[in-house]
């Protein structure tokens, strides 16, 4: 009897400890995570064209908040279309490292 406790108590420790670890791992991104753009769908099917979407469709890209889209937009009625996805870099606020967050998600038309 002491045995069968015994191993169910064991079983128990492990369950815990593995629920433990998969939900510090769902808080801190595990690999493969697109918790940095959960904006985003998790199933992208198209990319947003940055020379056609407005402001409320920018802002689902990673790294661009409400005042970025609105400098987006305004650069785009200045400046006419963009020419590449490299041009975001012309735009206050976007860096290489915003920049490399967006690529995936983001054309041109």
């Amino acid at each position: 009897m002491k045995t069968m406790k015994a191993i169910t108590t064991m079983f128990c420790i492990i369950l815990m400890l593995v629920t433990a670890g998969n939900v510090l791992a769902e808080k801190k991104g595990a690999p493969g995570d697109h918790n940095q753009i959960s904006s985003l769908d998790s199933a992208v099917v198209q990319k947003i064209d940055i020379n056609n979407a407005d402001e409320t469709i920018l802002t689902k890209l990673p790294g661009i908040g409400p005042k970025t889209a609105t400098r987006i937009n305004e650069y785009r009625k200045v400046n006419g279309p963009f020419k590449s996805v490299d041009d975001l870099l012309n735009i206050k606020g976007i860096g290489p490292k915003v920049l490399e967050k967006i690529k995936p998600y983001a054309t041109v038309s």
